[in-house]
């Protein structure tokens, strides 16, 4: 099961409950800053693996055609 200890998830359940509302707005606007930063990053490493790709390509293929 969870290896979570429950009187952690007590605490951290208990300080949501007792704070702000803007300190939980904070903490939302925060994990949804950070999943797009993520998926940013993502899809900016995806460009740069299939340019990478492309140049290997035009690359073996020049070679192909060089030597055949």
């Amino acid at each position: 099961m969870s290896e979570i200890d429950p009187n952690a998830r007590r605490e951290v359940n208990n300080s949501l409950i007792n704070s702000g509302s803007a300190a939980v707005g904070q903490m939302v606007d925060t994990g949804n800053s950070s999943v797009q930063k993520r998926q940013r990053n993502k899809e900016e490493k995806e460009k740069r693996e299939a340019a990478a790709r492309a140049a290997k390509q035009k690359a073996d293929a020049a070679k192909g055609g060089a030597s055949g």
